[in-house]
């Protein structure tokens, strides 16, 4: 005879769901990790919906990019011709240009959610290891954004490689590595060097994106959203459910419009890179940034960098602008809920902005802006050379 295991003593068991979808919902925990997650009403405004767009526009970005994989070949003899081929089909051209366009919009979500978590103060109370999740998601859309850039392999893309090689001998490493700018040049070695860039943007890099935004979600779960200071506290929460019904809201219009822009602004294939007997920088003695082409703006910031190193400090190689930039940015951020002197989140604007208690987090905030500003500002003035 079967017999029917209670619960422990002192424990409550769950109430049963009813129906097929509230049980399956049950059995996989989304209904404790949706509707039985509660959250201050005051948190279903757009500045903190805007995260969760940022995560569809994730999701969204790495569903277009394997559908892309069924249709490119990261050989660097075809892979121009590939896309070039795909940029002009009715329908691979629209996937192309979203995904494209859609990284631009992760970039700034990226650097709008990071402000917003400041300003509240949402790393303090214990939730330093919150913050630093996000810096680390922030790293990884960063280097998704550059070896993205390498696959359109125009010349822009083929500028990712070349500077690899830059930091590599900056540190004498290029011909331990295979790296060196000869090398390069030649297509077997050349393909060699993009399979691996291709295995990190479509496996290993999405891979840990996806474990380090559920282990961003976890966290914030466990340890509790921070407030928005400037609407009083009503008490009232609401399920986590309604926050996702503001993220899909939001997400259709703003990725609506990205869609929009997609279709309207088609990018083109640029110019075949130099490794190419086709391109009409074949055979050149430069590269890519001494022949005028500038990276996308996601990552402009490196090739403004090393311009100001370049120009303005007289630093060469001038990959050191890059090298120094992501040390400054990186540790700027890394930094900030460490020197943060607050106990709590702020209560109002005079907390928020307070230089006694908060100012070497604003110094640590504002190192990271300036080394971005001046790097975007310089790549946009740059000339060739």
């Amino acid at each position: 005879m079967a017999t029917v295991s209670s619960p422990p003593a002192g424990e409550t068991p769950a109430p049963a769901s009813r129906g097929f979808w509230p049980k399956l919902l049950d059995q996989f925990g989304f209904r404790q990790m949706v509707s039985e997650y509660l959250i201050p009403v005051e948190t279903n405004s757009i500045w903190y919906l805007l995260g969760g767009v940022l995560a569809i526009a994730l999701g969204l970005e790495i569903f277009t990019g394997f559908l892309l994989t069924t249709v490119y070949t990261p050989d660097a003899g075809t892979a121009y011709q590939n896309l070039d081929h795909l940029v002009h089909t009715f329908g691979w051209a629209t996937v192309i240009n979203f995904h494209f366009y859609n990284a631009y919009l992760i970039f700034g979500l990226v650097l709008l959610h990071m402000v917003r978590v400041f300003i509240t103060g949402g790393y303090r109370r214990g939730k330093e290891g919150l913050w630093l999740v996000g810096v680390g998601l922030a790293g990884l859309t960063f280097v998704v954004s550059t070896t993205g850039e390498a696959l359109h392999w125009d010349e822009v893309g083929f500028a990712v490689p070349w500077h690899i090689s830059e930091v590599f001998q900056a540190f004498g490493l290029a011909t331990a590595f295979g790296y060196t700018f000869d090398a390069l040049k030649a297509i077997p070695t050349a393909t060699e060097k993009l399979v691996q860039i291709y295995a990190l943007h479509v496996s290993i890099v999405p891979i840990i994106l996806g474990l380090f935004i559920g282990w961003h979600y976890l966290l914030i779960r466990f340890k509790g959203i921070s407030a928005p200071f400037w609407l009083r506290a009503s008490g009232r929460t609401a399920g986590f459910g309604e926050h996702i019904r503001g993220w899909l809201i939001y997400g259709v219009i703003i990725l609506g419009a990205v869609l929009l822009i997609a279709i309207v602004f088609p990018r083109d294939s640029g110019t075949a890179p130099q490794l190419l007997p086709s391109s009409p920088l074949f055979g050149s003695e430069h590269g890519p940034g001494g022949l005028g082409y500038k990276p996308t703006f996601p990552i402009s910031w490196t090739h403004g960098m090393n311009v100001f190193f370049d120009t303005k400090l007289g630093i060469n190689p001038d990959i050191w602008g890059t090298i120094v930039g992501m040390v400054l940015l990186l540790g700027a951020l890394v930094v900030i809920p460490f020197v943060d002197r607050g106990e709590s989140e702020p209560d109002g604007p005079a907390a928020a902005f307070s230089l006694r208690k908060r100012g070497w987090a604003f110094l640590a905030m504002g190192v990271f802006w300036l080394v971005l500003i001046v790097g975007v500002v310089q790549n946009a003035i740059a000339e060739a050379g």
